[in-house]
């Protein structure tokens, strides 16, 4: 494992694999343990391809998804081998389309079956079992443990929320694509209608958590889509609780990405109108999500009369309904999004406080990206009162993030606001410096001197 061997010694070896009636990842995982290359790597030998294969086969796949793909390279792929940098979750899904494998296995997140059995099990209740090691979430049932299996998904989406905006994106979103499809095996299998609508609803909140954490540092087709996905299971679920929290948070990615932003508010109204007149964690995020839409709009009459109606909900919630479960809104993200509206519309005033509530709260030391987002916030607020210094140093603080959040909102953010500066300001030594960090970090394609 010291030395890697070449490209010849692994094709060799997947032939003998081959030639055993071994599988493709037999293969592969054979490859990386006696050449000591990358399960990445391992794959394309495994399959022969090269470089620029992958590169061609990744651009048809993402063609047929409709997902534009400029930019990919055999460069990319080698890097990507090589450690040096990491795929973006529209290229890491269709590497795994392209080996028809895990997440797990291409090197991305970990696999915590017990290991050394033929069957590795998930720790389900007696009767279910569930593979992940042969066939991806594969389910074996009988009649009597089915509404075992569906509570035991069940319970694993409602774990899953708790830790919704604290885990890594490479490890939340293929634990939940995972339980995705265990969930669809099960639905194939022709449920009850009860246990059925349960299955959709499960599914709808784990499609559902996916476009919420790729809002963070994936780009709007990916994204969208898989709250496409989440809705049409809502809808089957015949779930309007489940379709309003959906709605809000489609509104809030219309917000991030700039995209849209009429649709956003359409969205925006059906979070609203859930449960009628009654407050509740679903209303109060359409109004959350609103206020960011109509602050990219530049309405600043209407971000205020949005922040204030979420302000009015919250404190009319019951306790039962705060909780910082993805589904349920926690104090943090009341201030986070509300000083993050009025940040837009230049109202630091009014942001600066609840900014500063935001950043005293439990939440913000696992919610990586959004902490960064409220140093950018205060940037841009910064900026616009002449503090030039401060502001350069809150932009600084916004990108002391591990590297996988290196894309997304927090670049785009920065762009935005580096963007609007008058040359006055952007002619100053802080602000020349700071681009030129920026370029260290994320490359001269956002920040051209």
């Amino acid at each position: 494992m010291d030395k890697q061997h070449g490209s010849a010694c692994g094709r060799r070896l997947a032939e003998q694999v081959k030639q055993a009636r071994g599988t493709p990842y037999d293969a592969a995982h054979a490859i990386h343990q006696h050449c000591g290359v990358s399960l990445l790597r391992a794959h394309r030998v495994a399959h022969g391809y090269t470089l620029t294969d992958v590169a061609d086969r990744l651009k048809e796949i993402l063609r047929d998804r409709g997902v534009v793909s400029d930019g990919l390279a055999h460069q990319m792929i080698s890097r990507w081998e090589s450690g040096s940098d990491t795929p973006s979750a529209r290229y890491f899904d269709a590497l795994c389309y392209l080996y028809r494998t895990r997440p797990d296995r291409l090197g991305f997140g970990h696999d915590y079956t017990e290991p050394d059995e033929p069957s590795r099990k998930v720790d389900v209740p007696d009767g279910v079992e569930v593979l992940t090691a042969e066939g991806l979430g594969t389910v074996r049932l009988n009649g009597r443990t089915a509404r075992q299996a569906v509570s035991y998904f069940e319970q694993r989406a409602d774990d899953s929320g708790y830790g919704l905006y604290t885990t890594a994106p490479l490890d939340f979103v293929p634990a939940r694509m995972m339980d995705i499809a265990a969930i669809q095996r099960l639905l194939l299998q022709r449920q009850p209608v009860g246990l059925e609508r349960r299955l959709y609803r499960t599914l709808a909140k784990n499609a559902g958590f996916i476009g919420v954490r790729l809002t963070d540092v994936a780009s709007v087709h990916e994204t969208m889509n898989w709250f496409g996905v989440a809705r049409h299971a809502a809808r089957r679920a015949q779930d309007a609780g489940i379709e309003a929290w959906i709605a809000g948070h489609l509104c809030d990615a219309h917000a991030c990405y700039g995209h849209s932003l009429r649709q956003g508010l359409d969205a925006a109204r059906v979070a609203q109108l859930a449960s009628g007149s009654a407050p509740n964690s679903a209303a109060l995020f359409g109004y959350l999500s609103e206020a960011g839409v109509q602050a990219r709009l530049g309405n600043r009459r209407e971000t205020l009369v949005a922040v204030r109606t979420a302000e009015r909900i919250f404190d009319e919630l019951p306790p039962e309904m705060i909780a910082a479960d993805g589904i349920r809104i926690p104090e943090y993200f009341l201030r986070w999004h509300q000083s993050n509206a009025l940040s837009i519309v230049g109202e630091g005033r009014l942001a600066d406080p609840l900014r500063h509530r935001a950043l005293e709260l439990t939440s913000v030391s696992g919610d990586l990206v959004g902490r960064s987002l409220l140093h950018l916030d205060r940037a841009a607020v910064m900026f616009a009162s002449g503090e030039v210094d401060g502001a350069c140093q809150s932009v600084r603080a916004a990108w002391d993030v591990p590297t996988e959040f290196h894309v997304g909102q927090i670049p785009e953010r920065t762009k935005t606001i580096l963007s609007a500066l008058p040359s006055s300001k952007t002619s100053t030594s802080e602000v020349r410096h700071l681009v030129e960090y920026l370029r260290s970090l994320n490359g001269s394609r956002l920040y051209p001197a």
